[in-house]
């Protein structure tokens, strides 16, 4: 599980949500595409945690 700093989201409703997509791309397959993460995390609107991925903040 990835820690999130509360203050990366958008909606602090989306806590779930955000790591339920970033598990499920991520960890359970151990994938390390990008794509799927990003698309699900858009579809939500959490634009922060996206830059957190491409920037390297969150290391994957």
């Amino acid at each position: 599980m990835f820690y999130i700093p509360k203050e990366w989201l958008k909606n602090k409703d989306n806590d779930q949500k955000v790591h339920d997509i970033l598990d499920k791309y991520l960890v359970s397959d151990l994938n390390l595409d990008t794509g799927p993460v990003i698309q699900g995390l858009k579809e939500i609107g959490e634009t922060t945690v996206i830059e957190k991925i491409k920037d390297g903040t969150i290391i994957i």
